[in-house]
């Protein structure tokens, strides 16, 4: 990656955005940033919510 510290506080220029589906509706950033990580830095993680729903739930689920 371009030669950029690993882990640092930005993304590399040559980073890619990533869409995942299918999640589990209840799963938070947290539990989704806790799958990547092990295969590199995670920077940014947007779950679409459904806030129709009470707790407001992913919009993409199983």
């Amino acid at each position: 990656m371009n030669g950029a510290p690993e882990h640092s506080d930005q993304p590399d220029p040559d980073a890619i955005k990533m869409f995942v589906g299918q999640i589990p509706r209840s799963w938070s950033e947290k539990e989704l940033k806790d799958l990547f990580e092990p295969f590199g830095a995670v920077y940014q993680i947007n779950i679409l919510r459904d806030r129709s729903q009470n707790p407001p739930q992913s919009k993409v689920g199983v």
